[in-house]
């Protein structure tokens, strides 16, 4: 979901509530304001803006991943727990996919801690298939 930016207005006369078109300069290069869909300019020195986050998806929607939409509408992530896991078996999420404020060194680490993990789930197995096999059992899986 996304939302048009709108002008918000802190000075007596209420929010305003009409998409931006255009941030409008004054003649010496300096911010003027803000140009809205309606035509009316309303005057600013200072802009803050609030982006939308979301995580790139494009070719996993097949593995049904849940996602959900951070406080303040402020965007949409990947749901994972401890160490990415998702409630996918088998799929585990990282970075800025599940942190979407992550930069590259948080998201290198959450990536290297879901690596971790994995190899752990992994070396488990195969002790346990080991031992089952020394056992003459069949391995649980």
């Amino acid at each position: 979901m996304t939302t048009s930016p709108c002008a918000s207005d802190a000075l007596p006369g209420g929010t305003v509530d009409t998409p931006v078109q255009e941030v409008v300069n004054n003649e010496d290069g300096t911010l003027g304001g803000l140009r809205l869909t309606d035509g009316q300019v309303v005057a600013r020195r200072v802009i803050a803006v609030a982006t939308w986050m979301e995580a790139r998806i494009e070719g996993l929607g097949g593995l049904k991943l849940p996602v959900e939409d951070l406080p303040d509408n402020m965007g949409r992530r990947f749901a994972s727990g401890m160490a990415g896991t998702t409630e996918v078996p088998g799929v585990w999420v990282a970075g800025n996919a599940t942190d979407l404020a992550a930069q590259v060194g948080a998201s290198a680490a959450a990536g290297a801690l879901a690596g971790a993990h994995i190899n752990s789930m992994l070396a488990t197995a195969d002790t346990n298939a080991a031992l089952a096999a020394t056992q003459g059992e069949t391995p649980a899986l």
